[in-house]
């Protein structure tokens, strides 16, 4: 069967001197790997197509046995939609993109389409290509499951709430997990084993597990301003986005029930670390 479908690419290896392996989100058919024949020469009809966080239009032949297993599909065509070049230019955005294209393949469903999935990764993309990454501009996102505008500092974060609520492990970040009463400041406690957040009244006297970046991060990504709060400091509002993803990456963690490292976390690290240095 003749597939036609959007695709972002997600990964590739080399294969031989002159050919790919290449790891695809499809719009139509989920996670495909596609062998790549003379994808490396200069010539090659797939050039730019092909590179990983690309947007763009694949054409292959589906063989009904291989298709969503581990197994390779043949290409036939593939055009180019987006590079995403402000994104590229953009080293912390690329590291982002990174992180969110490794979740996917390591942790997404096997064998089944996956819709929801590329059209949040395609906005996501889309935010971080918008090259105002840095400080901080806002994009309209999908109306259907991002009906907002994202500041782009928050897209991993949102991505990463979003990608939980699609596989079934939804956040509440409105209410407190105990007495059910709506959040009106950042909570006193998270829990990321159960994703529940406790208010003030319900943790009483008991010591909080979670830090306050990680609070406030959660705060904001849910709409609330920054409290005045002398153990909230502006370095620490700095900080939250950090936070609060690594609060989030820990939740969807726990709820799959098996853990997989993501190499590329490493990299961002490194590379907000890098800078940070440059920015004092």
């Amino acid at each position: 069967m003749i597939v036609k479908s959007r695709a972002i690419v997600l990964h590739r290896f080399p294969y031989s001197d002159s050919s790919w392996i290449v790891k695809v989100l499809t719009q139509e058919c989920g996670v495909v790997s596609f062998i790549v024949k003379g994808g490396k020469r200069k010539e090659s009809p797939f050039k730019g197509a092909m590179d990983p966080l690309s947007l763009c239009e694949v054409v292959f032949n589906q063989n009904p046995q291989k298709a969503g297993g581990g197994d390779l599909q043949f290409i036939k065509e593939a055009t180019l939609l987006d590079w995403h070049a402000g994104l590229r230019a953009d080293l912390m955005n690329q590291a982002v993109a990174q992180v969110m294209t490794e979740i996917l393949l390591r942790y997404a469903p096997q064998g089944v389409p996956l819709q929801d999935e590329f059209e949040l990764l395609e906005q996501a993309l889309r935010d971080l290509n918008s090259g105002e990454g840095s400080n901080g501009a806002a994009t309209e996102s999908r109306e259907e499951l991002q009906p907002r505008r994202v500041p782009s500092d928050e897209v991993f974060a949102r991505w990463l709430l979003d990608t939980c609520d699609l596989w079934g492990y939804h956040l509440d970040l409105d209410v407190c997990s105990r007495c059910e009463r709506p959040l009106e400041e950042p909570a006193a406690d998270f829990h990321p084993e159960t994703g529940g957040l406790i208010c003030k009244a319900c943790l009483g006297v008991d010591s909080a597990r979670a830090k306050p970046e990680t609070l406030l991060g959660l705060w904001k990504l849910r709409g609330g301003t920054y409290p005045n709060s002398p153990a909230l400091s502006l370095k620490s509002a700095g900080f939250a986005r950090v936070f609060v993803e690594n609060a989030l990456l820990a939740y969807l963690r726990n709820h799959i029930g098996f853990l997989k490292e993501i190499h590329s976390l490493a990299y961002l690290q490194e590379i907000r670390k890098l800078c940070s240095v440059q920015s004092t």
